[in-house]
C-alpha cells in the first residue's frame, strides 16, 4: 500500500509556525541588543544615596587610566634609609659585684647601693654639707662579719637587697650621720648566698 503525499493545507501549517518562530527570535534578540546598549551606557552608575541633610545625591565613578593619573611623589621623610640605634650599654660604676662565686658569704666590691650617695641625700635634707666618702676593707671586713670585731664610729643594717637608700633609713637614728663634727664615711657592702642577705656598714670619720 503506498502512503498519500502529505496535503498542501498541512504544509501551510508548518510555514506559519516556521515563520511565527523566526519572527519571535527576532523580537528577543532586537530586546537583548536594546538591554546590552542600555546597561553599558549605565555603567559605573551609583543608587542615589541620602545625605547627611536629607538631600539626595548621585555620583558616577569614571574608570581612568594608568596614563592620566599623576606619577606617585613620596616624601623626603620616605626616603630615608632606615636607621637602628644600637643600645646602650647600662651605667654601672667600675668593679662592683652583687653577687658571690660561690654559696659562702662574701665582700661586695664596690658601692653597690649608692649609699655614700644617701648618706649625702639624708645630710642636705637637714641643711648640712656633704662628706667625702669611700669603699673601705675596714667597712667591707665589718659588714662580711655581721659588725663582729668592728672599731671606730661604725653601724650595721641588712637588707634584702642593696639599696643605699633603705640602708641609711634604717641606721639614720644611730649612726650619727647628722653629726657636725664627721668629716669623711667609709662604707662597705658583703653578701650572704644562703640567706639571700646584704650587709651594710658605715664608719664615720670625725
Amino acid at each position: 500500500m503506498i502512503d498519500d503525499p502529505p496535503s498542501e493545507p498541512a504544509e501551510s501549517d508548518l510555514r506559519r509556525r516556521a515563520a511565527w518562530l523566526l519572527a519571535m527570535l527576532a523580537v528577543v534578540a532586537v530586546l537583548f541588543a536594546t538591554l546590552m546598549t542600555v546597561f553599558l551606557n549605565t555603567d559605573g552608575a551609583k543608587t542615589p544615596v541620602a545625605g547627611g541633610n536629607g538631600v539626595v545625591g548621585s555620583f558616577t565613578e569614571t574608570p581612568t587610566s594608568s596614563a592620566s593619573r599623576p606619577p606617585a611623589t613620596r616624601s623626603p621623610a620616605q626616603h630615608r634609609t632606615p636607621t637602628t640605634t644600637a643600645a646602650k650599654p647600662s651605667r654601672t660604676a667600675p668593679h662592683q659585684t652583687r653577687s658571690c662565686p660561690t654559696s659562702a658569704p662574701c665582700i661586695l666590691e664596690g658601692d653597690v647601693g649608692n649609699a655614700i650617695s644617701a648618706v649625702n641625700t639624708y645630710r642636705a635634707q637637714h641643711q648640712l654639707s656633704p662628706v667625702p666618702g669611700a669603699v673601705s676593707a675596714a667597712a667591707q671586713t665589718c659588714a662580711l662579719h655581721r659588725g663582729n670585731g668592728c672599731s671606730g664610729g661604725w653601724a650595721e643594717t641588712e637588707l634584702s637587697s642593696p639599696n643605699g637608700k633603705a640602708a641609711v633609713a634604717k641606721i639614720q637614728q644611730f649612726a650619727r650621720l647628722l653629726d657636725p663634727q664627721m668629716t669623711a664615711i667609709n662604707v662597705g657592702w658583703a653578701y650572704d648566698p644562703g640567706s639571700r642577705t646584704y650587709y651594710f656598714v658605715t664608719i664615720r670619720r670625725d
